[in-house]
């Protein structure tokens, strides 16, 4: 699924998760940002697992994590510093790469709002969500523990 504006497309944001296979793959030159564990994880709720973040819920729980408007407006203004940068003198293409790691909740929810973020000064911006539409991952298997 893609979501753009009618203006040139400045900006290329496409979401990945980095548990699936092809993810190294389709990481492309340009910006990079991996949520990890920075934000809440929808997959952990069972209401939300088969979800997405493009449901209001999904990112409605995604976004009220502490810190989550932050990594918002820390993604779009470094895409606006690239973009506007010195050593980008015709505004080529910028692109950015959000991860988490199954591509359906986290990275999807907040690439949304950075697309949103941009779009209100103007900028043209596609967004990809490359692994959306792929089954649900498993949990991750928790972390050997270490012998005491």
């Amino acid at each position: 699924m893609a979501t753009e504006t009618n203006s040139l497309v400045q900006v290329l944001i496409q979401t990945i998760g980095t548990r699936h296979p092809d993810a190294i793959d389709l990481i492309e030159d340009g910006l990079y940002f991996d949520l990890g564990s920075r934000l809440r994880n929808p997959h952990d709720d069972p209401t939300m697992r088969y979800r997405t973040g493009l449901q209001e819920e999904v990112r409605d729980h995604v976004l009220s994590t502490p810190g989550a408007m932050t990594t918002v407006a820390h993604i779009a203004e470094s895409a606006k510093s690239q973009l506007y940068s010195y050593a980008n003198p015709r505004q080529k293409l910028v692109k950015v790469t959000i991860a988490c790691r199954g591509g359906r909740h986290r990275s999807v929810a907040v690439a949304e709002q950075v697309a949103e973020y941009l779009r209100i000064d103007d900028i043209g911006v596609e967004v990809e969500h490359r692994h959306i539409d792929q089954p649900v991952l498993p949990s991750s298997p928790e972390p050997p523990k270490e012998p005491t």
